[in-house]
């Protein structure tokens, strides 16, 4: 009788192939495959936005490096890089966590791009990278207050 049984063994996969994912926090999460392409023992990065291609590249830092952030191993073996302030300065941000492959784009760099489309597409400086347009976008609740400029 216990042969009929089909058991749920979770939904973690192991992914084999260099992948970033943009959580909605702005957690960056690369897994191992990724990780190994910025090259062994590697605990701090850069982050770097190329505005012409879109890309995001992600680089060894140096110790002492300016604007370097942790790369924190997590448990299942993925490493998180806290890129919160970084996609704001940019104007990038995703509505819900998502994965985008990752590759190497210069030297020692590891790169991958949130495609843009509808209105960001047409004007990257207005809209987020992520096709959220103004009319597409919920209104704001809470403390903040929109100030209306001359």
């Amino acid at each position: 009788m216990t042969t009929q049984f089909e058991f749920f063994e979770g939904t973690r996969t192991e992914s084999q192939t260099p992948q970033v994912t943009v959580r909605r926090s702005g957690q960056l999460v690369l897994t191992p495959p990724a990780v190994a392409m910025l090259g062994e023992d590697v605990t701090h990065v850069q982050v770097g936005f190329n505005a012409q291609s879109g890309i995001i590249g992600i680089r060894a830092a140096v110790n002492g490096a300016k604007g370097r952030y942790r790369l924190r191993a997590q448990a299942n073996g993925s490493s998180l890089v806290d890129g919160r302030r970084f996609l704001t300065h940019h104007g990038l941000r995703v509505d819900k966590a998502r994965t985008f492959p990752a590759e190497v784009v210069g030297d020692g760099i590891v790169g991958f791009s949130i495609p843009k489309t509808g209105a960001a597409a047409e004007s990257q400086s207005d809209a987020p990278a992520t096709g959220a347009t103004a009319a597409s976008k919920p209104a704001r609740t809470g403390k903040r207050k929109a100030i209306a400029t001359a």
